[in-house]
């Protein structure tokens, strides 16, 4: 894929880390600028219904009682240690 040259500027500490990142992983700047983007990117791209649900659970999340009802039905099936 042809690459295209763009100008960001980035916090003092972002680039400090990336620089550290950079010289750990024997990258280019570039190469790990495009990486990362390109991760975010892809997890932008969630199905419309898995947005609506995680947007719903944050305004309304279960109670924890809610939870412990369920988790507390699923292991009274399991077979007991012995």
């Amino acid at each position: 894929m042809k690459a295209e040259k763009v100008t960001v500027s980035l916090p003092a500490d972002t680039l400090a880390a990336l620089g550290r990142v950079q010289r750990r992983l024997g990258k280019t700047r570039s190469a790990l600028v495009s990486e990362a983007l390109t991760e975010w990117l892809r997890g932008q791209d969630v199905p419309d219904a898995d947005r609506r649900y995680v947007e719903a659970y944050l305004r309304q999340p279960d109670r924890a009682t809610e939870g412990d009802a369920t988790a507390a039905g699923a292991v009274a099936e399991w077979d007991r240690w012995e």
